[in-house]
């Protein structure tokens, strides 16, 4: 595409796209944000009034339909992902959607045929690899500076007990996404909203995963799906083990905790991520041993403050970059690292293997051959 300006609808109003996808639009110069769509009135004159956009629908096949619309957003809830995916790409529309992309690989790989048919772009929104701070440790990984990596940890939580417990009103459901705990549709819980961006992070940094082996929990019974998981991963190419866990029952702080390690023969990355409401750059230090003194010596990163660097920012002007056809280099963002519809689809079936291993209780090889859903 070779027009200057990108016309964009964003489907769904909801926290993603308010907090990330819209503000990013908005402050570029190569995109206008043309429509936007959401079942809920209210919401949709909000966002209109909030974002000064043009166009409200309350059907999104109505902007995906648009033939003024150059590429979408897709930042609905989860179970509408496939189905507006392949509406967009049949209509020739570029695609940003959130995760998980699908709710099956069965779909993503009906997905997969239809963005092929009609060569369209389509950018998975897992943001954080576009994170400063995660593209560090990418880079630090490659030059192995902290020597050869054998272990990752991540210890992720935010705590939404309260919400449930009150009986909140369907409009502070919407408001903030408890949909994704409440509605049978999603077709999981937290680890299937949450596991997919470190499960990205670990195949960017770490190669293709070989194992999965998981123990999943739902301690809330107000929950219609798991709110606690923990799942490690090995690695096809790497001899890393990666721990991930993950919860929403965890008593403390509704904006929580992410913090993780990451240890190799020479030294360590230890990182903590601000709640992404804060908009505030995570906080890494390097440890390296000194080789004559043993001692460890500490180094904290510094990263750039600057809105347009941070994580959604990063994300919408790379996505507006490869649909316009131009260069990357303002983004200075290697064109391979940019997560797929195969990385999306990847993403998910790590969490659907972590689902299969708590089923059966064991280690799931991958590719994941087949699974069955949990049922609380």
């Amino acid at each position: 595409m070779s027009k200057n300006i990108l016309k964009v609808g964003v489907i769904g109003c909801g926290m993603v796209a308010n907090i990330g996808h819209l503000p990013a639009y908005q402050n570029s110069p190569l995109a206008e944000v043309v429509a936007v769509a959401d079942p809920l009135k209210a919401h949709l004159k909000k966002v209109q009034n909030k974002f000064n956009i043009p166009k409200g629908y309350e059907d999104a096949n109505e902007l995906i339909d648009d033939p003024n619309i150059d590429a979408v957003s897709i930042c609905s809830p989860h179970w509408l992902h496939a189905e507006q995916a392949i509406r967009a790409a049949e209509n020739g529309k570029h695609i940003l959607c959130e995760k998980p992309i699908g709710l099956s690989l069965e779909e993503i790989d009906e997905m997969i045929k239809v963005v092929e048919k009609n060569d369209v772009i389509f950018q998975t929104a897992t943001q954080k690899r576009f994170d400063l701070g995660n593209q560090y440790i990418k880079e630090g990984i490659l030059k192995k500076e902290i020597g050869t990596i054998f272990q990752a940890s991540v210890f992720w939580y935010h705590s939404m007990a309260q919400f449930l417990e009150e009986k909140p009103t369907k409009e502070l459901i919407q408001e903030i996404g408890l949909w994704r705990l409440t509605d049978k549709r999603c077709g999981g819980g937290d680890l299937l909203d949450h596991g997919p961006h470190y499960f990205d992070l670990f195949r960017w940094w770490f190669g293709p995963v070989e194992s999965v082996d998981a123990r999943i929990r739902r301690i809330h019974e107000t929950r219609v799906n798991e709110d606690h998981s923990l799942v490690i991963l090995t690695f096809k190419e790497y001899d890393v083990i990666a721990l991930f866990e993950r919860s929403e029952a965890i008593v403390g702080d509704v904006y929580g905790d992410e913090r993780g390690r990451i240890h190799g023969t020479q030294g360590n990355y230890t990182f903590s991520v601000q709640a992404e409401y804060k908009k505030k750059p995570m906080k890494i230090e390097k440890q390296i041993k000194d080789k004559k003194t043993y001692k460890l010596i500490k180094q904290n990163i510094f990263l750039s403050k600057d809105p347009m660097e941070q994580p959604y920012a990063r994300e919408i002007r790379i996505f507006i970059n490869q649909v316009l056809g131009g260069s990357n280099e303002d983004v200075d963002f290697p064109e391979e690292w940019i997560p797929t519809i195969y990385d999306g689809r990847s993403a998910l079936e790590i969490v659907l293997a972590s689902y299969e291993s708590q089923r059966r209780n064991q280690r799931i090889q991958l590719p994941l051959e087949n699974c069955k859903p949990l049922n609380w």
